[in-house]
């Protein structure tokens, strides 16, 4: 995939977890803890709130780094991506696994943008 088609992807896909995390914040708690009780989820939701707005900075960052030419430069961006999406992926993932909460989906999601990324950063590399 073209760098920036990959960049516009990834952003893209965060925006939408962003909002759909500031639309409906108890919802998602709800699903993804749904043991959590009073304070407990209290504060879960204000986390999601807070984690909602991280990814749209993330988005935002991503998107705007579309504009980056030099190869070299796309490589490190790419790089970073790479790591934190796979960071990502295996925090949500270890979080599944025991069934601290339902991440099965975010797990999938951030392992695709990971797989993405990597795809884009060897073909950048190939290319040269």
């Amino acid at each position: 995939m073209p760098y920036k088609l990959t960049l516009t992807f990834c952003a893209a896909v965060l925006t939408l977890i962003s909002l759909r995390m500031h639309i409906d914040p108890a919802g998602i708690t709800a699903s993804e803890f749904p043991y959590a009780e009073g304070d407990a989820f209290d504060v879960a939701v204000t986390i999601r709130r807070l984690i909602a707005s991280l990814l749209f900075v993330i988005a935002s960052i991503t998107f705007f780094a579309r504009g980056i030419e030099s190869a070299k430069s796309q490589q490190s961006l790419l790089n970073g991506c790479i790591l934190g999406f796979a960071v990502m992926c295996i925090t949500v993932g270890i979080m599944t696994a025991p069934q601290i909460a339902n991440l099965a989906i975010a797990a999938v999601v951030f392992a695709v943008l990971t797989a993405i990324c990597l795809f884009s950063r060897i073909k950048i590399n190939l290319n040269e």
